[in-house]
């Protein structure tokens, strides 16, 4: 092999390696995104719906759900013992009330920490906690949780969020994925997703459906009086690539 050949040999070996620490420079910047997006988004749900701090994460609620329908029906009031999905109590005391369970959580001590109700749904199970109600959807190939409540909402899986609250003037939307979805109330763009990887957070148009975000899945009891969209709410989309992907 002469020299040309050597030479054009390393030439190609060190584009071959430079394009190789791209890709994986870009991955980890791709990664820190969706890392720090997320955090992002878990900081503005503790912010945005107090009256579920510190207890009703949905990823709680849905491990909750998911528990209590493995759980055989008791015939009468029984307390369960380190409740799934909430750490934070040591038992949950539980008292039939029809098909409702009324449940309320305590610590070591037996002092309440929260209460709820939870009854059954054909696709997982809904828990409502003051004025607010939590939907959690078992069927799905991911867990799904919604919140509504007369001033603010939320739909959730592992890898987006999206929330809306009628006190501010946009809803927010994050996705961690770039797989791609939409369907009558939850859908995301392409375009403005992409651009908020590249942003942070723009501004995009769009609307939630309101109490509506209830109603597809029960019919809208305690969900909304009206079941449609706000007319006051816009939307602004944050995402770390092309769209996020989720069927409700």
């Amino acid at each position: 092999m002469g020299l040309w050949e050597f030479v054009i040999v390393g030439i190609v070996v060190a584009i071959i390696f430079g394009i190789g620490r791209a890709v994986k420079k870009q991955k980890e910047v791709v990664t820190q995104f969706a890392e720090k997006q997320k955090s992002n988004m878990e900081a503005l749900f503790r912010s945005s719906f107090p009256e579920l701090q510190p207890h009703f994460h949905p990823a709680r609620v849905y491990e909750y759900v998911v528990a209590r329908r493995a759980r055989k029906a008791a015939p009468g009031p029984f307390t369960w013992k380190n409740p799934p999905g909430f750490p934070g109590a040591a038992a949950a005391e539980i008292e039939l009330d029809g098909l409702r369970d009324k449940v309320r959580l305590v610590d070591a001590a037996g002092a309440p920490v929260a209460q709820f109700t939870y009854e059954e749904h054909p696709e997982g199970g809904v828990l409502r906690v003051g004025k607010g109600k939590l939907t959690a959807n078992v069927k799905g190939p991911e867990p799904r949780v919604r919140y509504w409540h007369p001033e603010r909402e939320f739909k959730w899986t592992p890898r987006t969020w999206k929330m809306q609250s009628s006190v501010a003037e946009s809803s927010l939307e994050s996705s961690s994925s770039s797989s791609s979805s939409s369907d009558r109330d939850w859908s995301t763009s392409t375009a403005a997703t992409a651009a908020a990887a590249g942003a942070g957070i723009v501004a995009a148009g769009g609307a939630f459906d309101g109490g509506g975000a209830s109603a597809a899945w029960d019919g809208g009891g305690g969900s909304s009086s009206s079941g449609s969209g706000s007319s006051d709410f816009g939307s602004v989309t944050s995402g770390s690539s092309s769209s996020s992907s989720t069927s409700y």
